[in-house]
């Protein structure tokens, strides 16, 4: 922990204490200063560029200032957010308070898709900075994906049922009505922090450019009856629907599903619930999207 408080006085917090923070993608502490204010110490993987990361970094920020329910990330003194020690690299975030819950209720979902257009209003006034550099949703992005399932030997009596659905995916994308902005691409209640009715997002790790249309289609993949209906009609209350969403919300829900197997497959810890609940999921479900 010694290791750990020296890098928290880059960020100007001394005399903190450090409790690690489980199951998460990266590795995470919840930093409590003597006068009660918490935050949430970031190692982040090493795949990730440092300019990807302080990229991230750079739009919760502008996140932030325009008043949306995101953390706010703590500068260094050079005036940038990722601290870079040996081969480590970290970022410090102030906390939001709330629950994380399994499920979200109707007016929660309302909120988050209230949240949700408010994120791509801002999106779309943003000017990227020079350097800023985020993943792009887009064709390739899809054919990486496809590709990683292709490396999965036990998934190849499946790969011809991908190939086709992929197929359809890609044009999607390729909709010359999308609208592309900065998306958060990962929306599940397990990134949303619940505060009664009201709702925050974090973990932007995921978040690139892309149709608004995929960020949308991807949070209701993660909702549950009404709690969709009122999603949208939160959405809706702040920013119209994209004009294509209907036409191709098969074709997004298609890559959601896609990119999500190839995120878990190659992962142990996940290969029980890709087995007995994904993939007999997509064999029924895939065929009947490209039926429509």
């Amino acid at each position: 922990m010694n290791d750990l408080q020296s890098i928290l006085k880059h960020f100007g917090v001394q005399g903190a204490t450090l409790e690690p923070l489980g199951d998460t993608q990266n590795t995470n502490h919840v930093v409590t200063t003597i006068t009660g204010e918490r935050y949430l110490l970031r190692q982040h993987q090493s795949d990730n560029s440092l300019a990807v990361l302080e990229s991230e970094m750079i739009w919760l920020n502008h996140l932030h200032y325009h008043g949306l329910e995101v953390q706010r990330p703590v500068s260094l003194a050079t005036g940038n957010f990722i601290f870079v020690t040996d081969t480590r690299r970290f970022s410090l975030l102030t906390w939001i308070d709330g629950e994380v819950v399994e499920t979200l209720g109707e007016l929660q979902a309302e909120a988050l898709g209230a949240l949700m257009a408010g994120l791509h209003i801002i999106a779309q006034e943003f000017k990227p900075p020079p350097n800023f550099e985020r993943l792009r949703y887009d064709r390739q992005y899809l054919e990486q994906q496809l590709n990683a399932l292709r490396g999965l030997e036990w998934l190849q009596d499946d790969l011809p049922l991908f190939e086709r659905a992929m197929t359809r995916a890609k044009a999607g994308f390729e909709d010359a009505a999308n609208i592309w902005s900065l998306i958060h691409a990962d929306l599940h209640p397990g990134n949303v922090i619940v505060q009664g009715s009201k709702v925050a997002v974090i973990d932007f790790d995921r978040c690139g450019f892309g149709p608004i249309a995929f960020d949308i289609v991807t949070a209701l993949g993660y909702l549950e009856g009404e709690s969709r209906t009122t999603f949208l009609r939160g959405y809706s209350a702040v920013l119209p629907l994209p004009e294509n969403f209907e036409e191709q919300r098969g074709a997004f829900t298609i890559a959601e599903w896609l990119t999500n197997l190839a995120f878990l497959a190659p992962r142990p810890q996940d290969r029980e619930f890709v087995d007995t609940v994904m993939l007999p999921g997509l064999r029924q479900e895939l065929p009947k999207l490209l039926e429509k």
